[in-house]
């Protein structure tokens, strides 16, 4: 499996090896420069460093490491290849789920504790008021029999999502993301007045999107309505395969179409005519990274890899407008970068970064 990565690369967040940003995806390097000893799970990024999860449970950072914010601990500022997290950082346990927000990172472990790493002066490590940095595990809450199945943060605000439905967060919530009363939460709060079993959760700058099981179509947004990301949205979401948020907006794939709402002033939301049929989507700052499918006359399958949005950094790959955006069009990503016979196994972005894994052994779907 590889990995690669383009965008915004000031403190070696991509960990392609250099603090350059590229519009071009390069091979990411990680500490043994061996292969990734396991599949890659999840890749989530802060405001200026990026966790990948492997399936093995093991997780690796690159980027900014100030005020510990990855769990690594180390007197240098940075690294541009991604490292081991060492387990003791956790409790010596497998990581199941992760997040990033601007300066501090969360970690779920296969035992449901959650730790919290670097720097938060809104309550974004989730460990009480005055503790704003160091590392920190957090006290239990909810049933003590249910799993934590997601988890999701913003810039400065985090929603876990427990197996029974229920929805907990922390951090800033003055705009009303994380519930009422609308306030800084030291530590996780249940939210409050929710008629539905929650699923999934993704978080914007300064709203919290929640969704229910796909059968049942029901969702909630809280915080503000700036760009109506509140009073634009569907009333039904039944069907939804795959959600994504980014500071302002709302993607939600449901079959081949998508449903996109909220801040378009770069071409957040897409042009009108996008490129289908659609495998995945996912949302950084203020761009998207979609998979797409086409069936060759062959008979095989071809997956590419298209963006749309603000590209200033190289995050949407080459040919943005004068003014960095890619906008009323999508971008199409050289297969070739990727690899001979590279076949697409995931995507991810984080703030003005994209990244995307591939296997040339891999079977398509």
């Amino acid at each position: 499996m590889k990995l690669y990565a383009y965008g915004s690369n000031g403190s070696g967040q991509l960990g392609v090896g250099d603090t350059e940003d590229t519009s071009l995806p390069q091979p990411c390097l990680h500490s043994d420069n061996q292969e990734w000893p396991s599949p890659i799970k999840s890749i989530r990024g802060g405001g200026s460093h990026t966790l990948v999860l492997l399936e093995s449970g093991q997780l690796y950072a690159s980027g900014s490491l100030s005020h510990g914010r990855t769990g690594i601990t180390t007197l240098e500022d940075s690294t541009s290849r991604f490292r081991l997290v060492p387990s003791c950082a956790f409790g010596d346990s497998k990581v199941k789920l992760c997040s990033g927000l601007w300066e501090a990172s969360v970690v779920v472990t296969n035992d449901n504790e959650i730790y919290t790493f670097g720097l938060g002066t809104k309550g974004e490590l989730g460990a009480g008021q005055g503790l704003e940095s160091s590392s920190h595990k957090l006290d239990r809450f909810g049933p003590q029999d249910e799993q934590i199945v997601d988890v999701s943060s913003g810039m400065a605000h985090t929603i876990i999502i427990l197996s029974n439905g229920d929805a907990y967060g922390w951090g800033n919530g003055r705009k009303g993301e994380l519930g009422e009363p609308a306030e800084i939460v030291w530590k996780p709060r249940r939210i409050q007045n929710l008629s539905f079993k929650v699923v999934r959760a993704v978080c914007g700058r300064d709203f919290s999107y929640l969704v229910g099981a796909p059968g049942d179509g029901h969702h909630a947004i809280l915080g503000s309505d700036k760009w109506k990301i509140r009073s634009a949205a569907p009333v039904d979401v039944r069907g939804w395969e795959e959600v994504a948020a980014s500071w302002s907006s709302i993607l939600l794939l449901r079959g081949s179409d998508l449903l996109a709402w909220g801040r378009d002033d770069h071409g957040q939301l897409g042009p009108e005519v996008r490129p289908t049929p659609l495998v995945d989507i996912v949302a950084g700052s203020e761009h998207a990274i979609v998979v797409t499918r086409q069936n060759l006359v062959s008979g095989g399958v071809v997956l590419g890899v298209a963006s749309w949005g603000w590209g200033e950094h190289g995050n949407c790959g080459p040919g943005v407008d004068s003014q960095s955006d890619v906008k009323g069009r999508w971008n199409e990503i050289d297969p070739h970068r990727f690899g001979k016979d590279s076949k697409v196994m995931g995507i991810a972005a984080g703030c003005a970064t994209s990244f995307v894994w591939t296997d040339e052994a891999a079977d398509l779907p």
